[in-house]
């Protein structure tokens, strides 16, 4: 196969089993646990902040939808129902792209940038109890490398 899965399967070895189950098991609780985190203590989902954090960093704080929803990892269907969310709350203004009026551009609001801001301290203090303060801090450069390996060939 050129997709880079073997036609013929080897097992994984007593290295590899043990790594692959807690890295499956990370993939799946981590972000349930931030998502309830976020939740609790700013009344926001995961995919919310994610969706307000990327339109924040982004050249005046707007981002075709199409490009919001790669950057968040969602799918288009489900960034259209956010932003639509989001809209309704005044988060965000959606409107036709300027230079392509088939496109939809997402524009994060002053109201968007405050919502943020109320939720980073909540998000910041649930990433370090439930994912950092558990990495040796020396071994952070390793981990950050293996992860960018991971989302690389994953595309």
């Amino acid at each position: 196969m050129t997709d880079g899965i073997t036609a013929t399967p080897q097992p994984l070895d007593a290295l590899e089993e043990p790594a692959w189950r807690d890295l499956a098991r990370f993939f799946v609780i981590a972000p349930r646990l931030l998502d309830e985190d976020l939740q609790r203590g700013a009344n926001m989902s995961l995919s919310t902040y994610s969706a307000l954090t990327h339109l924040s960093e982004a050249p005046d704080q707007t981002l075709r939808i199409t490009e919001l929803a790669n950057r968040a990892y969602l799918s288009g269907s489900r960034t259209t129902r956010l932003v639509d969310e989001l809209a309704a709350e005044d988060l965000v203004i959606k409107r036709r792209c300027v230079n392509d009026a088939r496109g939809v551009e997402v524009i994060l609001t002053a109201k968007g940038m405050g919502t943020l801001q109320r939720a980073y301290p909540v998000h910041l203090r649930s990433v370090r109890a439930r994912v950092l303060d558990h990495i040796p801090r020396s071994t952070l450069p390793v981990v950050a490398e293996a992860m960018q390996a991971l989302a690389k060939a994953l595309g």
